[in-house]
């Protein structure tokens, strides 16, 4: 079964960071890669679309070639004449997300060409997702009219991250972060079990470790659990990032070298996972949240409960003192 890989924006900063997660990619067989934007290109591409200052378009122009010139890698000077033609429409919510599209769509353009000049049978899939025409936020539908195109590629399918398209044909966005839900929608779409989430960081951790330093990577999580981390925030995730992950699926969320956390359908202790930072205090994710209720705690969810403390207090409390009990837990 093919899994789908999303390469997040924060290691696509430099065609050598470009190349490393080609390399990466070619580890797996005929993967459906859905990439983000270049580190920074949505926030700029969100600034081209309020000011139209030439300036940025420079900058946002001059990112790409130069990561395209140093791979090698032609096709997007059409994609950057265009975003040129955008500067000139009026501003609407709809003119917002084609703008921001620009940004998955060249980086997927530079990785599918620089896939293609390693050798590798590479077949790029633009905005393959229908949605809704919530601008902003939309909401993918169960459509595989586009997408089964990608199930009739036998070799890497590349997948622009966080667009999608509404059944007339203008460019969507699902809301910020969301390359990550659109590789887990993607996958259940097209009935693939496994997903992987390729960040900078090493895996789900229980706490920020700028708030919490001994903060630990976490091996495994429930889909309930990972469900209610990314509605309060956790790693940045989309909120709707796991949503899709049903039955037999699985996500795995790591950098190129470690094991990261596993999530999936199952019972995974300790009872308390992840710490944050919530309002005032701190919020507690865990399938035993209702524990924390009856010590005093505030339902945030059925699993989640706040506590009035730092996330440090918190982390030590609730989650730190499972971690020596659990010998799988590094």
């Amino acid at each position: 079964m093919r899994p789908v890989l999303k390469i997040g924006g924060s290691l696509l900063r430099s065609a050598q960071h470009f190349v490393e997660a080609a390399k990466f990619i070619s580890t797996y067989d005929s993967p459906v890669v859905v990439v983000s934007a270049v580190k920074g290109i949505t926030d700029m591409l969100i600034e081209l679309y309020k000011t139209r200052y030439e300036s940025l378009y420079d900058a946002i122009r001059e990112i790409h070639i130069e990561i395209a010139k140093k791979l090698g890698v032609s096709g997007i000077e059409p994609l950057l004449k265009e975003l040129r033609t955008a500067m000139e429409l009026p501003e609407g919510p709809d003119v917002l997300d084609y703008f921001m599209s620009f940004g998955e769509r060249l980086s997927a353009t530079i990785m599918h060409g620089l896939l293609r000049r390693m050798g590798f049978d590479s077949k790029l899939f633009v905005a393959p997702i229908i949605t809704d025409d919530s601008f902003g936020s939309a909401r993918p539908l169960e459509d595989r009219s586009l997408a089964s195109e990608i199930d009739q590629h036998e070799g890497i399918a590349v997948v622009t991250g966080f667009i999608g398209r509404t059944r007339d044909g203008r460019f969507t966005t699902v809301g910020r972060g969301g390359s990550d839900y659109t590789a887990t929608f993607l996958a259940r779409l097209l009935g693939y079990r496994r997903v992987v989430l390729i960040t900078d960081s090493p895996g789900v951790m229980t706490a920020n470790p700028q708030e919490v330093p001994e903060a630990k990577i976490l091996p495994m999580m429930s889909i309930e659990e990972a469900v209610e981390a990314a509605r309060l925030g956790a790693k940045n995730f989309h909120p709707r990032t796991f949503e899709p992950v049903a039955g037999g699926m699985y996500v795995e969320v790591r950098n190129y070298w470690s094991r990261g956390t596993v999530i999936g359908n199952f019972y995974a202790p300790p009872p308390y996972k992840v710490v944050l930072k919530c309002g005032e205090g701190s919020c507690v994710v865990g399938l035993d949240a209702e524990e924390i209720v009856k010590l005093g705690g505030e339902y945030v969810s059925r699993f989640a409960a706040q506590v009035p403390m730092p996330p440090k207090w918190a982390h030590d409390l609730f989650v730190k003192p499972y971690f020596e009990k659990l010998a799988w837990i590094n």
